[in-house]
């Protein structure tokens, strides 16, 4: 009876979790460039892991928590500087000593010029320079698909450079839609398009995700009704041991 209970815990437990995750996923409906995670589980129910392992209680267990990097939306925006990425690829750019990652692409510059994130941070080209606008000219910016900049139809502006992430397991979210890529490296993309006057949305479907809550609760509430009933069964338990 008590490895029912664990088990029924566990279960609550993996629920919790997956509201938890929801819950984020729904905060950032709309956060530019924002990319949902979807968490996975599995249970020990047979073979050598549960009887060495789990010692014949069947535990549900947290398997996997993933970023899915699949395309938003684009949003319209009609400001020079923003730009979307409508395909695979990242923005890489610098915050103090650190190398991260994003398809946020609300851009600005700073009084020298140079392309910086919405958070400040300096966005990177080619070679890892920082990229720089000369607008001493006009402030007439016109952003390529291919990711030319020019400047009142001069290309002063080098070119916005896309990067691929061979695997993208190996970036981990960092805030601001930002990721930190843990192993490996990457590549610049020589084929890429990038959008100007658009803004990549986020990739939450909330009606999706809020199917998903209901189904979790609902999950979640079995779940500590069997608890409930097992501490019940326990209470019986006890007062039947104590007769006599």
């Amino acid at each position: 009876m008590v490895s029912g209970k664990y088990s029924a815990l566990s279960g609550a437990l993996t629920r919790e979790q997956a509201m938890s995750n929801i819950a984020s996923n729904l905060a950032n409906v709309n956060t530019t460039g924002f990319k949902k995670d979807r968490i996975g589980f599995a249970a020990l129910l047979q073979g050598a892991k549960q009887t060495r392992t789990t010692r014949g209680i069947n535990y549900a267990r947290t398997r996997t928590i993933a970023t899915d990097f699949s395309q938003g939306g684009m949003q319209t925006t009609d400001r020079s500087l923003d730009v979307a990425i409508d395909g695979p690829g990242f923005f890489k750019v610098r915050r103090g000593g650190e190398v991260l990652y994003t398809r946020a692409g609300r851009l600005h510059l700073d009084n020298n010029g140079t392309i910086m994130t919405e958070e400040g941070f300096t966005v990177l080209g080619a070679g890892d320079e920082p990229m720089q606008v000369d607008t001493t000219q006009g402030k007439s910016i016109v952003i390529a698909e291919s990711g030319e900049i020019s400047v009142n139809g001069e290309q002063t502006g080098g070119t916005l450079q896309v990067f691929g992430i061979a695997d993208q397991n190996k970036l981990t979210k960092v805030g601001h839609s930002l990721y930190r890529l843990t192993e490996g490296g990457d590549q610049p993309l020589a084929e890429f398009r990038v959008v100007q006057g658009n803004l990549e949305t986020a990739n939450v479907n909330m009606v999706e995700e809020m199917t998903a809550m209901i189904a979790s609760q609902r999950s979640f509430e079995a779940h500590t009704k069997v608890i409930e009933s097992y501490s019940k069964l326990g209470e019986k338990q006890d007062e039947l041991g104590s007769v006599g």
